[in-house]
């Protein structure tokens, strides 16, 4: 996707999430153009491939939240190295409205993204900027990012 198609549009997004989804993953999109929501313990994984967009983030969030696999203070990575639309500015605020993301009790609510150059950089920014109780960083080695978000999960 490369723009807002309005309400409809995000209506058939989140059913189209719901037509596509297996046990604890959610999907969003058309073919190769797609984003992928699964949840494995404390940990939420999303993966942004080739031309999908933010409202796809946004219909695989609204479905993880309606069936109870997301919370608000998920570890969160997100694999954007296979991305290569554009960002929906207002498709950003459409998830910061759809939940009080890092509210939640501890532990730390963490966003790693995982990109593959610097471009990314700037929208990690402005998205710490949209979503203020969560930490974000960018990386461009997912084992990186994994040490660091499970640096935050309490320790039993």
């Amino acid at each position: 996707m490369t723009g807002r198609d309005g309400d409809a549009s995000n209506s058939n997004q989140a059913g189209q999430a719901n037509d596509n989804e297996k046990a604890g993953e959610i999907v969003s999109g058309f073919a190769d153009n797609r984003v992928t929501l699964s949840v494995t313990g404390n940990l939420m994984f999303i993966t942004v491939e080739n031309e999908a967009g933010l409202s796809d983030i946004h219909a695989c969030l609204a479905e993880g939240l309606a069936r109870g696999l997301v919370r608000t203070n998920m570890l969160t990575l997100v694999d954007a190295t296979k991305f290569y639309g554009i960002v929906e500015w207002e498709a950003m605020y459409d998830i910061f409205r759809l939940a009080p993301w890092g509210s939640a009790p501890p532990p730390e609510s963490r966003v790693a993204y995982v990109a593959r150059d610097g471009f990314f950089f700037q929208l990690v920014k402005i998205a710490a900027g949209i979503f203020p109780k969560a930490n974000h960083r960018l990386f461009k080695d997912r084992a990186e990012a994994l040490d660091w978000l499970l640096e935050a999960q309490p320790s039993v």
